[in-house]
């Protein structure tokens, strides 16, 4: 197992360095001056001259992308164009904001989506059947913006069950924090629960016809048994794998929900860095996400032999 990790985390080098290098190369062919952008369009050309020379876009892109990936190396993400504050740190804490609104919405998604995908196979072709896969079907086809701004409208605008306010961390007031969530991982966790009760639904109904549950129902094992002990574990490990791809992509695709309700997490920061033109903060907070979905991908992996002991690496 060590050294199946160990091969994994190198295998990552290669990975992380393709992204770097695409990341970087379409920022810095998006139209738009970041140094006229901080300026305005009225500045001299003297004083573009100096801060483009200050900031090293007067250097090839070739000798940009090196110097950026050396300080990198280094740990060090450099600093925002426009506040002048140290990158690392604030992707780290704008990181931790969005983690507690994935958990949360992954806690709800998974809670929805896996007693429903188990009901309705067992339930196969009944009425159940029908209303949990229609369900599934509909979180796959609204888009989750569309879900957000309802739950926002009924929920906070006409009912005042949950009103705007400022983003309270976890850590600070757990009660307030989970008010301030519950609509967006409400909504996010909606949109996740819909893949997980398909797959759910699908390897659950395909497990229960196979030869070892039908021996274990003819020697009488009790049903809530089988299903749970029997069936469940053996369907466990499609349905781990679209779990943790779709928590990775919450990690990542949170920026919707996050400037719908207003939530200071990564993915506003980065969509306020694409913005303003700010390379080095949409750099290294797109490489970070990257680096932390690769990292759950390969603890899904390992939560393979946990789930199967038949699984050795």
């Amino acid at each position: 197992m060590v050294s199946y990790i160990i091969k994994r985390l190198a295998g990552l080098i290669p990975i992380l360095i393709g992204i770097s290098v695409l990341v970087f190369l379409i920022l810095h062919l998006v139209p738009g001056d970041p140094v006229l952008i901080m300026l305005g369009t009225n500045a001299t050309d003297e004083a573009v001259s100096v801060l483009r020379e200050q900031l090293g876009l007067n250097k090839p892109l070739i000798m940009q992308y090196l110097n950026w990936s050396l300080h990198l190396l280094q740990g060090n993400f450099g600093e925002s164009v426009h506040t002048g504050n140290a990158i690392l740190p604030e992707i780290i804490k704008r990181f931790g904001i969005t983690l507690q609104l994935t958990l949360l919405a992954s806690l709800i998604g998974w809670a929805i989506a896996i007693p429903i995908g188990m009901l309705s196979a067992v339930k196969s072709g009944s009425t159940t059947d029908i209303i949990g896969r229609l369900i599934a079907l509909l979180g796959i086809s609204v888009p989750n913006f569309a879900v957000g701004t309802l739950l926002l409208l009924v929920f906070s605008l006409y009912i005042g069950w949950f009103p705007p306010m400022d983003f309270v961390n976890l850590w600070d007031d757990p009660f307030e924090s989970i008010k301030k969530l519950i609509l967006p991982a409400v909504t996010m966790g909606i949109v996740m629960a819909a893949g997980v009760m398909r797959m759910t639904r699908s390897t659950f109904l395909e497990t229960l016809g196979k030869e070892f549950i039908r021996t274990a129902r003819a020697k009488g094992t009790p049903e809530w048994k089988i299903l749970f002990e029997h069936a469940f574990r053996n369907s466990a490990i499609p349905i781990v794998t679209i779990a943790g791809m779709q928590f990775g992509y919450l990690l990542g695709g949170s920026v919707i929900i996050e400037q719908l309700f207003s939530i200071p997490g990564l993915g506003q920061y980065i969509l306020d860095g694409i913005h303003q033109r700010d390379y080095l903060v949409v750099q290294g907070g797109v490489l970070f996400v990257a680096v932390v979905f690769v990292l759950i991908n390969l603890a899904v992996d390992i939560v393979y032999s946990l789930i199967d002991p038949r699984i050795k690496y």
